[in-house]
């Protein structure tokens, strides 16, 4: 074959031959471009992360001023329920209260050493607390305590019954005596 066959043969079908020049350009470009076509991928699917990020972050924006009224709420809420370490007096009373609220007696409460270790704002302020009284009202005075006022953890309870003079040794009712030992903290602030 000649370049005159040649010639007549791309005259016959010109479509054709356009089509394959056309291909293989596109195939010569393609091959020296190839490496551009992972970086392109790599920038594509970080710029759509980033779109993601940023509708997300305009969707959630929406109740922002709703959410921090809400929050600053909780937390006068939370301040509220804090006791301070430094108030002895106001601290005992809350046990008093309780004491009262619930027919039992309150044998020993005591405020425990403060751990220095502490660098948060907020610290577990030790309290050892005996009361007695009968099951009844021991069960209500330690049930109060954990949903009071002031958030609480216990760290041991100790239920003991106590056998006095008008109490049989067989008596396990629910007017028997008991005492109720607690080691807890209540959370609050120098």
């Amino acid at each position: 074959m000649n370049t005159a066959d040649v010639i007549t043969l791309v005259k016959k079908q010109p479509i054709g031959f356009g089509c394959g020049l056309l291909c293989i350009i596109i195939a010569v470009i393609l091959y020296l471009r190839s490496d551009k076509i992972s970086e392109s991928q790599t920038e594509y699917e970080a710029k759509s992360a980033e779109r993601s990020q940023v509708l997300a972050n305009v969707r959630n924006s929406e109740h922002l001023k709703d959410q921090l009224a809400e929050l600053q709420k909780l937390s006068k809420e939370m301040e509220s329920r804090l006791i301070r370490a430094g108030q002895l007096a106001i601290n005992l009373q809350y046990f008093y209260k309780l004491e009262a609220e619930n027919e039992v007696k309150l044998m020993d409460p005591r405020q425990g050493a403060l751990s220095r270790g502490n660098k948060g704002p907020y610290m577990g302020i030790p309290y050892s607390v005996t009361v007695q009284g009968s099951y009844k009202h021991v069960l209500s005075f330690l049930q109060r305590l954990e949903s009071g006022a002031h958030f609480c953890r216990f760290n041991s309870v100790t239920f003991a019954k106590v056998v006095g003079s008008n109490d049989s040794p067989g008596d396990a009712g629910a007017s028997a005596n008991m005492n109720l030992a607690l080691n807890i903290e209540l959370l609050g602030t120098q």
